[in-house]
C-alpha cells in the first residue's frame, strides 16, 4: 500500500525503524495540493507534531513509501489511531510535483486539532529537514521548514 509521509516519517532512518515500518520502500517525493503543514497537536511530552490542514492555494511536500500491512499496523499504533488521536485519510497526490499525474495514498491527520501553533522540538524539526533533504524536496519548501518555530 502507498503511504504519504509529510512529518517526521519523511526521515528514512526514523521511518524504517523496526517499531515503525521496517519494510518500507521509498518510492518518490510528492506534492499534496490545497493543504498546508501545521502543528495542531501536542504529544504526551507536550511538544508539537505535524499535521496537514486544508488550505486552498497552498501545498505540502512529502514522500511516498510502499509499506506492508504489518507496517501499517505499527504506524496506526504509533499515530494513536485506536485512541482516536489521528485517523488515516486518503489523499490525492502529484508524484514528483507533476501536476499532470495523480495517485492516491493514505496518510494520517490529527482528529482533534488545537487552534494555536504547537511548537515541535528542534529534534523533531530536524527529522522533517533530514527527510526533506533525503528526498530532495524543493529548496523553497526546505527553507519554509527551517523557519518553523521550535521549543528548543
Amino acid at each position: 500500500m502507498l503511504y504519504f509521509a509529510y512529518g517526521s516519517n519523511m526521515d528514512w532512518e526514523r521511518m524504517t525503524h523496526a517499531s515503525r515500518a521496517a519494510h518500507a520502500q521509498f518510492l518518490f517525493k510528492a506534492l499534496l495540493p490545497n493543504h498546508k503543514l501545521a502543528f495542531t497537536c501536542r504529544t504526551d511530552a507536550g511538544t508539537g507534531a505535524a499535521d496537514i490542514v486544508p488550505a486552498v492555494g497552498n501545498a505540502v511536500w512529502g514522500v511516498v513509501y510502499h509499506i506492508e500491512p504489518e507496517d501499517r499496523e505499527n504506524l496506526d499504533r504509533r499515530r494513536g489511531v485506536l485512541l482516536e488521536e489521528c485517523r488515516p485519510d486518503t489523499v490525492v497526490l502529484h508524484p514528483e510535483g507533476d501536476l499532470s499525474r495523480t495517485l492516491k495514498a493514505f496518510t494520517y491527520v490529527v482528529c482533534r486539532k488545537l487552534a494555536t501553533h504547537q511548537p515541535p522540538t528542534r529534534q523533531y524539526l530536524n527529522w522533517l529537514l533530514n527527510g526533506a533533504r533525503q528526498a530532495r524536496l524543493p529548496d523553497a519548501y526546505i527553507e519554509t521548514l527551517q523557519r518553523i518555530e521550535t521549543l528548543r
